[in-house]
C-alpha cells in the first residue's frame, strides 16, 4: 500500500522524536537533508535502500512500516526471527548472545546463510552425539 504523504509524515514525526534535525538524520542516514525535506514534503519519492537507510538512522522498528507505506516489500528479516518473534535477542540476559543476533540480524544474506549452515551442522553433531563423548 504505497501512500507517500504518510510516508512523509511518518518520517517527520519519527524525525522530531528522535530529537533530530534535518541535518543531523542527514548525517546519521547517508541521505541528503534537501532530499530528507523533499520526502517529508512530498516532493519526491525515495529508493527503497533510502527508506531502509532512514528507519536504521531513526532506529526505528517500524522499518517494515516504513517499507510498506512507501510501496516496498518488507525487508527479510522478517522471515528470519522464527519462533522466538522480533524482540527475542532483546530478551536475552547474555550481552554476547545479544551481541550475535543483532549482528546477524545486520548481517548480509549470503552471510545469514553462511551462519545458519553452521547452526545447522552444530544441531546435527549435537544430535548424533554419543551422551560418552
Amino acid at each position: 500500500m504505497k501512500d507517500m504523504v504518510q510516508f512523509g509524515i511518518r518520517i517527520r514525526h519519527l524525525r522530531q522524536q528522535n530529537n533530530f534535525s534535518l541535518r543531523e538524520l542527514g548525517e546519521r542516514s547517508g541521505v541528503s537533508y534537501s532530499f530528507i525535506n523533499s520526502i517529508e514534503n512530498n516532493r519526491f519519492n525515495p529508493s527503497r535502500e533510502t527508506v531502509i537507510a532512514l528507519a536504521d538512522a531513526l532506529t526505528s522498528s517500524e522499518k517494515d512500516d516504513l517499507l510498506l507505506l512507501a510501496g516496498f516489500a518488507p525487508t527479510e528479516e522478517v522471515a528470519l526471527e522464527g519462533p522466538f518473534g522480533p524482540s527475542s535477542s532483546a530478551e536475552v540476559d547474555d550481552p554476547e548472545v545479544s551481541l550475535f543476533f543483532k549482528d546477524f540480524k545486520n548481517a548480509p544474506k549470503e552471510r545469514r546463510d553462511e551462519m545458519l549452515r553452521f547452526w545447522n551442522f552444530i544441531k546435527e553433531q549435537q544430535m548424533t552425539r554419543n551422551p560418552d563423548s
